[in-house]
Formats: structure tokens, C-alpha cells, sequence
């Protein structure tokens, strides 16, 4: 696990080769069907180097939730495991890892007034909710993207039906997983560099054909209020094409945008406390990864 742009593909790619395992994602952006580029999502080839399970199985209309992810993860995971092969679980969303090993909320809200929130909700900007997330839940909104209209209104949800914080009913949830024996490894690097390495990424993926790709799903009747849509870059992408504006103008806010989730993402996964930190800017890192993978499959081999 890790921030976007820390290599977390690229390691994964040469451990699960190494060791003979299969890769779980566990990023709810590249769960959706034709978000390829600006999701950072493997190529074919890499997939026919190492098999790949929990991605392009939503359709972008399509809502995707902890719950689902999760369930099919556990059952992806087993499966991998049966065939006494290392189930390399990869990605940079903190929900879907904690729910992972830490289980869901136990809060069922009734349809009424899941319905009567909703329709308050309806005519509201995701910004705007944002900022009343940020004011009433600062440790949830921390973790979420501002575009994240999904999750950011399961939280008020929580809030408004509960009068509780959504992060403590999080923070107080079951343990999902609780019969798998894991080792977790968070990869990082110096703020500057992070920050700098997401800028150059980014017009990486502009040069690469991000914004064909938007034009292509919007030119196929994907709404741009589709819950797919809503991955970030995409927005902006899709709001410029409307507005007829040059798609690279909205380029520099794409990168803001994206260190600032990066950053988020560091503080979620500061919170894992079982956790071996990676600098990936030293040499020895891919090193490290693999001498630690390898003492944990060896102790956990009864064989």
C-alpha cells in the first residue's frame, strides 16, 4: 500500500514474479471498465506476466463500495492461497484496505430516511458536501477525495443518522479478515520528491492519451455524473471538454488535486501501526521488499 506515485505497481509486478504469486487490487478507481490511463491501471503484457484479480468488473454507472470489493478480495485471496500460490494484495485505497482487515461499519439506516438525506443531498455540489464532511468529520474527510461523492455522502449518512463521527464507527468496526496472516508494507518517499514525481507522472499520462480517453467514454454516453467519472482527474477533464476550453488547461489543477490526495493517503497509512515503511528512493528498496516478503512466506509455510 501507499500514496499515488509511490511504485506500488512496479514492485508488486517484480515481487508476485518472484515468488510465484497472483496480484489483488485493491484501488477502486481501476475496478472500473475503460479508466485505464488516468487510473495508472497495467497493460496487457504486465498482465500476462502476473495475473491481476478486482479489476475493470464495474461498469462506470455503476457504484462501487467497500463491501462489494472487499468480499470479492477475501474470496480472490483464498482462492490464491488454495493453489499454494502468494496472494499480493496492491493498491492506494485506505477505505478498502481497512475494510479489508478491519471489517465494515455495522449501521443499516432506514430506506426512509436514507431516502429523505438523499434527496437534501441531491441538488448539493460534491465540493460543497465535501466542506461539510470537513466540518463535521475532519479525520474521515481526510482520507477521501474531495470527488468522492459516493463516499463522502455514506459518511454524512453515518453522521446524520447516528450523531457520531463516521470515523469513530469506522475505528470501531470488526476485524474482516481476521483468520489471514499478513504482512503489510507501506512504500513512501520524501514529500518534495512525491510532489514532484505525481507533476511529472501526470503530464505523463495527458501526453499518453488521458484525454482521448475521457473523450472517448463521454462520445460512448458515459455521463460525466457517472460514479466513474467522479476518479479524479477525470472531473476536471470532462468539465473542461463541456466548457470547450483547451483540455491540458486543466493540467496543473489535476496535479494539485493529486498531491493533495497523495498527501492524504500518507496520513491514512501512517495510521497502520503493523505496518514496515519502504522509502523507494533507496537502492536497496526492491531489495528490502523481497528479502521481507520472503522471511514471511517462509515463516508462514508449514512446509
Amino acid at each position: 500500500m501507499g500514496a499515488t506515485a509511490t511504485g506500488k505497481s512496479r514492485l508488486a509486478l517484480a515481487l508476485a514474479e518472484h515468488f510465484g504469486g497472483e496480484i489483488v487490487s485493491m484501488d477502486s478507481r481501476q475496478a472500473y471498465r475503460g479508466l485505464d490511463i488516468g487510473t495508472g491501471k497495467v497493460n496487457r503484457a504486465e498482465r500476462a506476466r502476473v495475473p491481476h484479480h478486482l479489476l475493470d468488473y464495474l461498469e462506470t454507472d455503476e457504484d462501487g463500495s467497500a463491501g462489494r470489493h472487499t468480499a470479492a478480495a477475501l474470496n480472490a485471496i483464498r482462492d490464491i492461497a488454495s493453489r499454494r500460490r502468494a496472494p499480493f494484495v496492491v493498491g492506494g485505497t485506505g477505505l478498502y484496505f481497512r475494510a479489508l482487515f478491519g471489517g465494515l461499519v455495522p449501521v443499516t439506516i432506514p430506506r426512509e430516511e436514507l431516502e429523505r438525506i438523499r434527496t437534501a443531498f441531491k441538488d448539493r455540489g460534491t465540493r460543497d458536501l465535501y466542506n461539510e464532511l470537513t466540518s463535521r468529520d475532519p479525520a474521515r474527510a481526510s482520507v477521501l477525495s474531495p470527488n468522492d461523492r459516493v463516499r463522502i455522502t455514506r459518511a454524512l449518512e453515518l453522521i446524520i443518522h447516528t450523531s457520531r463521527p463516521a470515523s469513530e464507527l469506522y475505528a470501531k468496526q470488526g476485524n474482516a479478515a481476521s483468520d489471514l496472516v499478513y504482512l503489510k508494507l507501506v512504500l513512501s518517499m520524501p514529500r518534495e520528491m512525491l510532489r514532484a514525481r505525481i507533476a511529472a507522472r501526470t503530464r505523463e499520462l495527458f501526453d499518453a492519451g488521458w484525454v482521448e480517453e475521457v473523450t472517448s467514454l463521454l462520445a460512448n454516453g458515459v455521463s460525466i455524473d457517472a460514479p466513474g467519472m467522479g476518479s479524479l482527474g477525470y472531473t476536471e477533464i470532462a468539465q473542461t471538454l463541456a466548457q470547450h476550453d483547451d483540455p491540458r488547461s486543466c493540467l496543473a489543477r489535476v496535479v494539485t488535486l493529486t498531491q493533495q490526495y497523495a498527501k492524504r493517503q500518507e496520513t491514512f497509512f501512517r495510521s497502520e501501526k503493523d505496518a514496515v515503511w519502504i522509502d523507494m528512493t533507496h537502492a536497496d528498496a526492491e531489495t528490502r521488499a523481497q528479502a521481507l516478503v520472503g522471511a514471511f512466506l517462509r515463516a508462514g509455510d508449514p512446509h
